[in-house]
This record gives C-alpha cells, sequence and structure tokens, in this order.
C-alpha cells in the first residue's frame, strides 16, 4: 500500500497497521541551496520511508525577503539567528509591503516544493511548513512584540495584515503545485507566552484566512501548537485535520488530547527523550505507550516539534522499522 493511501485511511477514520510514522529535522548550511536541500530531502525519505514528507524549510525562510540582518549557521549542527531585525520600532510595520512569493526566499522554497511533489505525486503525501502571521511576526521583531501589542495595537495590526497576504499567497502557490497539504506551526498559541484573549485578537484572527485558504485546496494539514501550555481549543477552531504538540513534555498526555480533540494526533515520541539519549527498548517502549493510548486509532507516531540536529539518523530505524 502507497504511503499516501494509508493516510487516507486514516483521515477516513479507518484502522491502519503498521501505525503510521514520521519524523523531521532540518538541514541546516544547504537548505537554502536548492539542488542539495532537495536530494537531501528525497534521500531521508527514501532511507526511512515515512508516511508523510514534511518540507522542512529553513525556520527564517519566511522573514527573509524582509529581514538582511539574519546569521546563516557555518556548521550543519546550527541554525540561523536573527542578529538586525526589520521591525525595530513601531512604526516599522507601516513600511511593510507584500512579498511575491514567486521571487526571493518564498520563490526558493516554492521551486523546492514544486521538485519535491513532482518525485511523490500519488505516492507520499507532501506537507509544506506554513508559518502563522503572527509567528512570523516575532521572527522578525522579538519580544518587543509584546510591547506593541499594548502601545501600538494598528501599526502591529497593519503589519499582520501584510504578512497574512503574503503567506496566503504563498501557500495558493504552493497548492497550485500540488501539495497535499500544510503543516501549520503557531509558536504563541502557548499560555506561557501570550493570554488567549491576546492571542484571539492578534493570533487567530489572521489564522483564519490562512488556515481557509490551505484548507480549500489540500486534503492533510497539521495544526502544529508549540509550546509548554498549549491552547488546544485554538487547534479546534479550524478544519484541520491533525494536531501536532509537545505530548510528552508538556503535561498533556494524548490520551488527555483525544479528550480536547478528534482530530488525528501526531506526537508520542519525545524527541529530547529516549530518542536522543536512551537505548532502542526505551523509544520501543514509548511508541507502544503512546498507541496504548489512543487504542491504536486515529494517531501518526512522530515528534512534538522538528528533531534535535544532534541525534544519529541511525536511530530513527527503530522508529521506521517498528512494527508494534
Amino acid at each position: 500500500m502507497k504511503r499516501k493511501e494509508r493516510l487516507e485511511k486514516l483521515v477516513r477514520g479507518e484502522e491502519v497497521t503498521p501505525p503510521l510514522r514520521a519524523l523531521w529535522k532540518h538541514f541546516p548550511i544547504i537548505d537554502r541551496i536548492p539542488r542539495r536541500f532537495i536530494e537531501r530531502t528525497i534521500a531521508f525519505q527514501e532511507t526511512f520511508q515515512w508516511d508523510f514528507v514534511k518540507l522542512s524549510f529553513n525556520g527564517l525562510y519566511s522573514i527573509e525577503d524582509w529581514c538582511p540582518g539574519i546569521r546563516w549557521p557555518s556548521h550543519e549542527q546550527e541554525v540561523g539567528l536573527v542578529e538586525d531585525f526589520a521591525v525595530k520600532r513601531p512604526e516599522d510595520w507601516l513600511k511593510l509591503e507584500p512579498v511575491n512569493p514567486r521571487h526571493g526566499a518564498l520563490g526558493r522554497e516554492r521551486y523546492v516544493t514544486e521538485a519535491i511533489v513532482n518525485r511523490y505525486k500519488g505516492s507520499v503525501p507532501v506537507l509544506a511548513t506554513i508559518f502563522s502571521p503572527l509567528t512570523t511576526a516575532i521572527k522578525m521583531c522579538g519580544d518587543p512584540i509584546f510591547q506593541h501589542m499594548q502601545s501600538h495595537k494598528e501599526n502591529l495590526h497593519r503589519g499582520l495584515e501584510v504578512i497574512t497576504k503574503t503567506t496566503i499567497d504563498f501557500v495558493k502557490e504552493l497548492a497550485a503545485l500540488g501539495v497535499d497539504g500544510f503543516f501549520f506551526a503557531t509558536q504563541l498559541a502557548d499560555e506561557e507566552r501570550l493570554k488567549p484573549a491576546r492571542y484571539e485578537e492578534f493570533g487567530t484572527s489572521y489564522d483564519k484566512p490562512v488556515a481557509e485558504a490551505l484548507l480549500s485546496h489540500t486534503w492533510f494539514n497539521v495544526f502544529h501548537l508549540h509550546g509548554m501550555k498549549p491552547m488546544f481549543p485554538e487547534a479546534s477552531k479550524h478544519a484541520f485535520q491533525a494536531v501536532n504538540y509537545h505530548d510528552r513534555r508538556c503535561g498533556i498526555p494524548l490520551r488527555e488530547a483525544r479528550r480536547l480533540t478528534e482530530k488525528i494526533l501526531i506526537g508520542g515520541i519525545n524527541e529530547h527523550g529516549a530518542l536522543q539519549g536512551g537505548d532502542r527498548e526505551a523509544v520501543l517502549a514509548e511508541l507502544k505507550n503512546a498507541l496504548d493510548q489512543v487504542q491504536g486509532k486515529g494517531i501518526v507516531l512522530g515528534p512534538g516539534c522538528v528533531v534535535p540536529l544532534s541525534i544519529p539518523e541511525d536511530r530513527f530505524r527503530w522508529i521506521s522499522e517498528y512494527k508494534h
């Protein structure tokens, strides 16, 4: 059975054996070199045969065209860092203009996406990573954004409108290429960072039009809740097929998440736990426990977030070859 057929069965609510599995990681150094990034992504999939390909563009791709002050990694164990934010003052939000999704960094990721989709169309689902508008906003501003939410709301809203338009335009471009879905990541739907009411104003208001755009063109989409106090109600506001969160670290186990949502759960693997420092038996025990929590239904075994770069990839076979 093709990987796409396995995932389609899960979306229909049918039992799938062996259980679906997927890991994803970044590929620093080469993830801004299209040809090498494409080759590495394909090699990663061919080696482990995950049930979907999650395109892990570099974590700053959504701000590259607005923010020239990024220090790119010089070592494969590093990621890019913003050294000079695009938004330093509240009035800088008013200077943002929409970015053409066929040019610059977005055009680069469009090119990569087209190549991966053409490689796997009809056999393995391909999901492109999209950041929520508020997540992109904090990447280009940093923590001063929280002050802007209080004292310069109008400016921030104007900036978020521009980011949202650019994000939707990019979503439409990738959907037209034939991606199966999107991995929609929000880093601020987390009560350690924002109150729900504040997220409703600056997060949900802009997540909604992006979600509507991607859901109207694709069939498998993941809502990623990043943080230790995830706002689970946010996942229920949109018709995403799956939700991914830090189930092993945030205090909300999968069995509890199943009571909170009927969506497919992607989790069960602590990317900072046994996979990183334990042995094979510990990892397999974690996988079995995850399946037991939800009676093996409606789940894709996966990490709470991107797998750390420091983990040797040969350990991933413990997961890819797991039969339960």
